[in-house]
């Protein structure tokens, strides 16, 4: 058929999204006309299911840009980005910070995002990723109480060869970067880090 192991990935990625969004969206729809009933609108069971459904549904519009199809045509207007990144930090432990100005293709966002993922393992405590651009170069700085940093996951030299499902990120941002004509620098220091591509 043509289609490279990364294509596919993103194929499926971009699917599985696609079709988790619709109930996903359903549910919220329902859950508000529930909290429409006076008796209802204030339980804690309620704030609970809205927050819950509001995570999930953050999570899978970030991931729909990490891990879908990724094109260097269509733009995503800097509303939706930060629309995005508001959400998902709302329940987190890293609060991002974007300062990068208005749309960028999804490709692009796309390395941003994964990027953001890598340096949430850096940040094991919480703390906030700055997202900056500069020259068409991208630049994100995460601070925090404490940095954790692998040389090797974040130089693609992962001893064993193998890579777990809370390390994909740094696979997928390895493999884009050259696609992209991009290559990664980083600095690390007790708490802070930043890299840019």
């Amino acid at each position: 058929m043509g289609h490279t192991n990364q294509r596919l990935a993103q194929l499926i990625g971009s699917r599985i999204c696609h079709d988790l969004i619709s109930p996903i969206g359903a549910i919220g729809n329902g859950l508000e006309l529930i909290q429409m009933q006076a008796e209802l609108a204030d339980t804690p069971e309620l704030a609970l299911i809205a927050q819950s459904l509001h995570h999930a549904s953050a999570r899978i519009r970030f991931y729909r840009i990490a891990f879908g199809l990724a094109s260097d045509i269509q733009q995503v207007g800097a509303g939706e980005i930060t629309s995005i990144l508001t959400d998902i930090a709302r329940d987190g432990r890293v609060a991002h910070v974007w300062q990068a100005g208005g749309s960028c293709t999804r490709s692009e966002l796309q390395l941003v995002f994964l990027g953001l993922m890598c340096l949430e393992t850096a940040l094991p405590l919480g703390g906030s990723v700055t997202v900056t651009v500069q020259d068409g170069r991208w630049h994100l700085r995460g601070t925090g109480q404490r940095i954790r940093w692998d040389d090797r996951l974040w130089h693609g030299a992962d001893e064993d060869g193998e890579i777990g499902a809370d390390r994909v990120q740094f696979a997928l941002l390895h493999d884009a970067l050259p696609r992209l004509g991009r290559t990664l620098t980083t600095e690390a220091g007790e708490t802070s880090v930043r890299i840019s591509f």
